[in-house]
C-alpha cells in the first residue's frame, strides 16, 4: 500500500522532460561591461613613501583575488597618483586562412569572412577555444595559423568530409556573443 501511494506521488510531480529548466530566464539580453578608464587618487599630507599598491579584482568565476605591486619610492603628496587603463586600439588586422576564408581581428572582435554556412558552434574550456563547423565538401590538409594578437593565439582549420571545422584558441576564458552575418560570422568577446 505504501509503495502504491509513493508511486502515485512520484508520477503526479514528474515532468515530461526532466532536462527542461523549471525557471525560464526573463532577461536574455547581453550586457556589455563598462571598462575602467582612469582613477585619480590624492594621498594624505603626511604621505612620503609609497610602499605598495594592492589591486583587488574579480575573475570570471566570481572569485575575489588580489595582486600586490611593491613600489617603495618617494612621492609628492601634492600630485595625484593616476591609475590608467588604456587598451591598445588598432585597426582590423587581416589573416588569410585559406582560399575560402579570411579572418579580421580588431580589439576583441573577430569577423570570419566566408560564403559557407555555419552549421554549429560551441566552446571548450581547457584551453578556452571556440569551435565553428561550416558546410563545405572539401578535402585539404589541416591548416594551423599562429596569430600575433592580444587575446587570440591560434586558428586551426581541418576538413571533415561534408564540413570543415575552425578552432579559435584564446589566451584565457572569455564570454562571447556569436552573430551570423551576410559576410560570415562575427564574434565579440569580453
Amino acid at each position: 500500500m505504501r509503495f502504491l501511494v509513493l508511486l502515485i506521488g512520484v508520477l503526479l510531480f514528474a515532468r515530461m522532460n526532466p532536462f527542461e529548466p523549471v525557471i525560464t530566464p526573463q532577461n536574455t539580453t547581453v550586457v556589455k561591461p563598462q571598462y575602467f578608464k582612469k582613477a585619480k587618487v590624492y594621498l594624505p599630507s603626511d604621505a612620503r613613501v609609497l610602499k605598495k599598491i594592492i589591486f583587488v579584482y574579480q575573475n570570471l568565476n566570481s572569485d575575489i583575488k588580489q595582486k600586490e605591486v611593491v613600489i617603495n619610492k618617494d612621492i609628492d603628496f601634492h600630485s595625484p597618483i593616476i591609475v590608467l587603463h588604456n587598451p591598445k586600439e588598432v585597426g582590423f588586422k587581416k589573416y588569410r586562412i585559406s582560399k575560402f576564408m579570411t579572418i579580421y581581428i580588431k580589439d576583441k572582435k573577430i569577423l570570419i569572412k566566408t560564403k559557407d554556412k555555419l552549421i554549429r558552434s560551441f566552446f571548450l574550456v581547457k584551453p578556452f577555444r571556440i569551435i565553428l563547423d561550416f558546410k563545405r565538401k572539401s578535402d585539404f590538409p589541416t591548416i594551423k595559423k599562429h596569430i600575433s594578437n592580444i587575446f587570440l593565439k591560434k586558428v586551426v582549420v581541418g576538413s571533415h568530409g561534408s564540413f570543415y571545422r575552425v578552432v579559435l584558441y584564446f589566451d584565457t576564458n572569455y564570454k562571447y556573443k556569436l552573430t551570423k552575418t551576410d559576410e560570415g560570422v562575427k564574434i565579440e568577446c569580453w
